[in-house]
C-alpha cells in the first residue's frame, strides 16, 4: 500500500466532515425542522377547525329556530295530548265523529291501553250496510294525525235469520302514535 499524500489526507477529512455534518443533519435537524413543519400544519389545521366552530356558534340561533319548526311539524304527525289517556279518548273522539258523519248507529266507543307506551287504542261498535262500512273505513282513512286500523271484525248475525237484511255488525279497533304535550 502506497502512503496517502497530504492532500488525499485532506481530502478524506473533508469527505469525512461533510459525512458527519450531512449525519448530524439526517439525525439531529432533520427531525426538529419535520417537527417544526408538523405543527405549523397543526396549527393550520386547528385555525381551519376554529373558523368552521366560529361559523356553527353564528349559527345555532338560525339552527334551533330550524329545529323548533321540524318539532313542530313533527308534532302536526302525532295526537298530542299531556297523557296516553287524554290521547286515548281523543281518539276515541276521532273515530267517533268519523262514524257520526256517515250515519251508522254507533252501538259503543272505548279508548283502550296501546301496546306501546308511546302509541293508543281505541275501539268503535256500530251497525252498518256495506256501503257504510265503506265510507266508514274511507273516513277514519281520512283522519288526520294518521290512524292505523289494527283490526275489523265483522259480524252478521241478522243474515242468518233474515237472508235480505243486509246489517253488519262491526268492531273496529284502531291506534295512533301520540306525543307528550310540551
Amino acid at each position: 500500500m502506497r502512503k496517502i499524500s497530504t492532500r488525499e489526507s485532506r481530502l478524506i477529512a473533508v469527505l469525512i466532515l461533510v459525512a458527519a455534518i450531512a449525519l448530524i443533519a439526517l439525525v439531529v435537524i432533520g427531525p426538529i425542522v419535520n417537527g417544526f413543519r408538523d405543527r405549523a400544519l397543526k396549527r393550520a389545521e386547528l385555525g381551519q377547525q376554529f373558523l368552521v366552530n366560529e361559523r356553527r356558534i353564528a349559527s345555532l340561533d338560525t339552527l334551533q329556530k330550524v329545529a323548533m319548526r321540524q318539532e313542530d311539524e313533527l308534532r302536526t304527525q302525532f295526537l298530542t295530548a299531556p297523557d296516553a289517556d287524554e290521547a286515548g279518548e281523543a281518539l276515541r273522539e276521532q273515530i267517533e265523529t268519523a262514524a257520526q258523519s256517515t250515519g251508522v248507529n254507533i252501538k259503543a266507543t272505548e279508548a283502550m291501553q296501546g301496546a306501546e307506551d308511546d302509541w293508543v287504542r281505541a275501539a268503535l261498535e256500530v251497525q252498518v250496510t256495506d256501503a257504510q262500512l265503506i265510507a266508514l273505513l274511507a273516513r277514519i282513512n281520512a283522519i288526520k294525525p294518521g290512524v292505523v286500523v289494527d283490526t275489523v271484525a265483522v259480524t252478521a248475525a241478522d243474515a242468518l235469520t233474515n237472508l235480505e237484511s243486509d246489517t253488519l255488525d262491526v268492531r273496529i279497533e284502531a291506534s295512533a302514535p301520540f306525543l307528550r304535550a310540551r
